[in-house]
């Protein structure tokens, strides 16, 4: 096969596993349950920015409910690493704690959450507990964009160079920013793979997305109702984030992906509830992960 080959067909590979909100780390997700019965969901993400560090919590609503999951006030929230620094975290607004001081999370250190809080309000504290511990990074040697024509429609190709760790398992999350503003920051539209297709290789050039030309007319009648893709011209600055993420946190952002679009959209009924890695019947997530930024400009 031709590395182009390889390249368009690690691209569908990457796309089938999960085009799975914020650039930074603290996706806000709405969890519904099949019943009327709300459980609490706790998200974070600690991240290898020395920065104030946050955890939303907030309460699901029913699976045919439209209303936003509410959020939750009141908890005590703590994170302890495997040092034995504890960081206490201060409620902000709408469902976020902040830590009261910034810190950096670091590869090959632990991080415990735990949340006390009284969730049923029966008047009795409930405890809820999860465990990271932070993977080494993926350090891109760099990044560019290649314009391409597909069935005769214009794309940007964007490839990364880096060499994939040998002889270890390691599951990558991609974001990216388009001139500062438009971004995929939703769990929907994270780009997430294994390396199972390139274990210990060199990553010469492979595609990681294409963004729609925006300067191709027949492009963007093609796309204009479709919130799936991204535009870009000629011109336009790329940052890209590469985050190399446990594979608990690489399965949670792909049975979001399933929740939010529906595994049979026809005829299946209500999807399955998220994998958490929160104690106690709890819904959400807590992971940790270093990130790599590198810049490049569309031709």
């Amino acid at each position: 096969m031709t590395g182009r080959f390889l390249n368009f067909m690690r691209m569908r590979l990457f796309l089938a596993a999960g085009m799975a909100t914020f650039f930074s780390c603290t996706a806000p997700i709405d969890i519904n349950t099949r019943d009327s019965e709300p459980v609490i969901v706790i998200y974070g993400c600690l991240t290898g920015e020395n920065s104030y560090q946050q955890v939303r919590i907030t309460g699901s609503s029913p699976y045919f409910d439209d209303r936003e999951n509410r959020n939750i006030s009141g908890a005590d929230v703590r994170i302890k690493d495997s040092e034995e620094n504890e960081y206490a975290m201060e409620y902000a607004e709408k469902g976020y704690y902040i830590s009261s001081v910034k810190f950096a999370a670091r590869p090959g250190i632990t991080y415990h959450l735990t949340v006390e809080v009284d969730f049923d309000e029966n008047g009795e504290t409930e405890r809820y507990e999860a465990e990271t511990t932070v993977p080494p990074p993926l350090a891109l040697d760099s990044a560019d964009v290649r314009p391409l024509t597909i069935m005769g429609y214009r794309h940007f190709s964007l490839n990364i160079y880096a060499q994939d760790p040998p002889g270890t398992d390691n599951y990558y999350l991609f974001k990216f920013l388009i001139n500062d503003s438009i971004s995929n920051d939703k769990i929907s539209k994270f780009i997430i793979t294994g390396n199972e297709f390139f274990k210990g290789e060199y990553l010469k050039g492979v595609t990681i997305y294409y963004f729609e030309d925006l300067t191709d007319e027949k492009v963007v009648e093609k796309n204009k109702d479709n919130d799936d893709v991204y535009m870009a011209s000629p011109g336009d600055r790329i940052r890209l984030q590469t985050m190399n993420i446990e594979e608990g946190y690489y399965k949670f952002i792909n049975q979001c992906t399933s929740e939010m679009h529906g595994e049979n959209p026809m005829f299946g009924g209500p999807p399955s509830n998220i994998i958490t890695n929160i104690s106690n019947g709890a819904a959400g997530f807590f992971t940790g992960y270093c990130i790599h930024e590198i810049a490049t400009e569309i031709p």
